[in-house]
């Protein structure tokens, strides 16, 4: 699976999808030598070094796979109704 990674201050990156479950990530992304690992902390993806991101897209081929993760997935912005 591929991820689209929106990093702070905007800058957006695309990843590998190497491992999910509902509270981690795992990631690789090009130019860095290292995966890195995403935490859900009180519901925001948080970085190893502390620093959140949120994920613009997540693309499956098979669409089971997603729902792995997907299932606590929340909105970027709440509205009233």
């Amino acid at each position: 699976m591929y991820t689209l990674i929106v990093l702070p201050g905007g800058r957006q990156v695309d990843a590998l999808l190497l491992w999910a479950s509902a509270e981690r990530l795992r990631v690789v992304i090009p130019g860095r030598a290292d995966t890195v690992e995403f935490h859900l902390i009180e519901g925001r993806w948080t970085s190893e070094s502390g620093g959140h991101v949120e994920l613009g897209a997540i693309l499956a081929e098979d669409a089971a796979d997603a729902k792995q993760f997907l299932a606590n997935a929340r909105p970027r912005a709440l509205s009233a109704v």
